[in-house]
């Protein structure tokens, strides 16, 4: 199997992780709607608890797979692919790791599934629009992908 098919197979399994990802997010929160963090123990959702452990899996093996998918796919080589692709990987789990004591409101979720879809499609542009460029504007391109996982 070619570095190509293993990148798109990574990247459409990093889809599905950020989509049960979302589908998890929708569903806890109407948990963290009518519950506060003290009572929240014993529900699953709690951190640490089986469900929070897997949205959080979720959404970090789903991002990983995205991000090391498009690479993949796009051709990238040479020593710096680990570094575009592990910067991200890296950023979104230092914030993942952060659990806010507050209610989150509903806009919030649809803030990220937006975002979500946006992203997805952006990295899927990228990829398509990534082997036009040579040099330097190569490098832009990197580091637009770059600032792309931030969002």
């Amino acid at each position: 199997m070619t570095k190509q098919k293993v990148g798109l197979v990574l990247f459409w399994l990093g889809v599905v992780g950020l989509l049960i990802a979302y589908f998890l997010t929708y569903i806890s929160a109407s948990v963290y709607k009518v519950n506060t963090p003290e009572t929240m123990i014993g529900t699953g959702w709690a951190p640490g608890e089986p469900l929070s452990a897997l949205l959080t899996l979720a959404m970090l093996i789903g991002f990983s797979f995205l991000i090391i998918g498009a690479l993949l796919y796009s051709g990238k080589k040479g020593s710096l692919f680990w570094l575009w692709a592990l910067v991200p990987i890296i950023g979104m789990n230092v914030l993942m790791l952060w659990h806010p004591s507050q209610q989150i409101s509903a806009v919030f979720g649809i803030g990220a599934g937006i975002i979500t879809l946006a992203y997805i499609g952006v990295v899927w542009a990228w990829v398509k629009t990534h082997t036009a460029y040579e040099g330097i504007a190569k490098t832009g391109k990197h580091i637009q992908l770059l600032g792309y996982s931030f969002l």
